[in-house]
């Protein structure tokens, strides 16, 4: 007996259905589209999913969703469009619309090893959780790269229509195809990728912050983890804002259990292990980039559970697990309660004042805007008295003339200096139907519109400063035991494969 979910037509399932109940399998939903499918498929877990071929129907995240899951697709036709549409998505368990459930029957009853050819290449890899083997590793491109449509598993620009975006998350996760790239090194060359560890050969605490008024930081934050994934770092995303996680939302999750709270109750019972971490943590993968994520507390009101003393021992186990952990903070930075008569309660900023007093790094976002820079002038006071030396970097996001006045990125950087004596490290000009459709995607905008100037500037971002600041350390850090083993077997794989690109160019 079997988990099944259907994603089929109604005539179609109408005639299945007996044979499927008559066979003692469980149908735990019908459904109608990917997304839907997709969906189902992350809250329900089913062992065997029967979409229907139609375009809307089949799509790269449904059949990424099902190798994703561990579910094994069946997929039925009924016109010649839904057979192309198969074949185009390299489907082999195809059957046609009017065949029984007990000619299905025959095709499951196919060994485990068959059958595992039947999950395309998608954009999710089968819970990468644990980051035992290396990650997939890609380059930064150039502008030449970029704009450069014919060039194989390049990305042939954000909104070109359904069968591009198909088509480039295809070529992004070919096997075989990431290794072809270094990170920040040209190819050919005998370097290794760069680590984003620290000296201990512990994971790096990137905090990003944002004053009140919503600058986009949680937008930020998710498109710099994916960025930092696909160029070969483990990446683990934490939601750790006390008003309200978002994160959940925006990359399309739909498991309501907040993994930051989970992972703090442990943390206060002293049971918080780094498998747990890696079991709490949701995966989630775009292109060639995978990453955890810890979502956080969808209701406010359970702000108490996110305790100081709970939220310092996640982020150490948090640095166990990944390279890079990316924190997304709340805005508020008052430690006014602290002359509280009782010195032992909660305080409501007590995660985004302790991640950012651990932080290693830490991104602090602006809006483009005068209310938006005059907010983050007065509350970056603040953020210097909490973060002291902590290198703090700068975005500009939502850049725009109408709301600033002609040549707007030259005036802010003139306010920024003249005010403050600082230099944005990167300005994102507002770019609304890019962040409309990486929202209804639930995917980060640097994935969803790999073309837009958001995502170009926040991989300038990525590879010049943030793996910049990890090149400049490479030659002084001397990672312990499992981590020195893990550095060292990289080393050898990628001085192998600069050698051998050597030799044939």
């Amino acid at each position: 007996m079997s988990r099944i979910l259907l994603a089929i037509e109604f005539e179609i399932e109408a005639r299945l259905l007996e044979g499927i109940i008559a066979a003692g399998h469980d149908i735990v939903d019908r459904v109608s589209g990917g997304l839907a499918a997709a969906t189902a498929l992350e809250r329900l877990r089913p062992e065997i999913v029967v979409l229907q071929g139609a375009p809307e129907t089949l799509t790269p995240r449904s059949l990424a969703a099902c190798a994703r899951f561990g579910a094994r697709a069946i997929v039925v036709v009924s016109s010649d469009l839904e057979r192309r549409n198969a074949e185009t998505l390299a489907v082999t368990e195809v059957v046609e619309a009017a065949v029984s459930w007990s000619e299905i029957e025959v095709l499951l009853a196919r060994t485990s090893t068959e059958s595992s050819h039947t999950m395309p290449t998608g954009p999710i890899p089968q819970r990468p959780v644990a980051f035992s083997r290396p990650p997939d590793v890609s380059s930064h491109p150039s502008e030449e790269d970029r704009s450069d449509p014919a060039e194989p598993g390049r990305p042939t620009g954000g909104g070109a229509g359904r069968g591009g975006r198909g088509a480039r998350r295809r070529a992004a996760s070919t096997p075989g195809r990431a290794g072809d790239h270094l990170v920040g090194h040209e190819r050919g060359s005998s370097a290794v990728p760069l680590r984003l560890a620290r000296a201990d050969g512990r994971g790096t605490v990137l905090a990003v912050w944002g004053p009140h008024g919503a600058p986009g930081a949680s937008t930020v934050a998710a498109a710099v983890a994916s960025k930092a994934a696909e160029m070969g770092q483990r990446v683990l995303l934490v939601d750790a804002d006390s008003y309200g996680g978002s994160l959940a939302a925006m990359l399309g999750i739909t498991d309501e259990a907040p993994g930051f709270a989970a992972a703090c109750r442990l943390a206060g019972a002293a049971r918080l292990t780094v498998a747990e971490v890696e079991r709490i943590a949701v995966p989630r993968s775009f292109g060639r980039g995978g990453l955890l994520v810890l979502t956080g507390i969808a209701n406010p009101a359970r702000w108490p559970e996110l305790a100081r003393d709970r939220v310092a021992t996640v982020l150490e186990k948090c640095r166990e697990v990944a390279d890079l952990v990316v924190v997304d903070v709340g805005f508020s930075l008052e430690s006014d309660d602290e002359i509280a008569s009782d010195a032992f309660s909660p305080r409501r900023s007590a995660a985004t004042l302790t991640t950012l007093t651990a932080a290693d790094r830490v991104l602090a976002v602006a809006d483009g805007q005068a209310v938006g820079l005059q907010r983050f002038l007065r509350a970056r006071a603040n953020l210097v008295d909490l973060v002291g030396d902590t290198p703090t970097d700068i975005i500009v996001n939502r850049v725009r003339a109408d709301a600033v006045g002609l040549g707007a990125a030259g005036q802010i950087r003139h306010v920024l200096s003249r005010f403050a004596g600082l230099e944005a490290q990167a300005l994102i000009p507002l770019d609304q139907s890019a962040c409309d459709r990486a929202l209804l995607a639930g995917e980060p905008v640097s994935y969803a519109s790999p073309r837009s100037a958001f995502a170009r500037a926040i991989g300038t971002y990525v590879s010049d400063t943030l793996l910049a600041s990890a090149g400049s350390g490479l030659e002084t850090r001397q990672p312990k035991g499992e981590n020195r083993r893990r550095t060292s077997a990289f080393r050898r794989f990628w001085r192998g494969r600069g050698e051998l690109q050597a030799q044939n160019s």
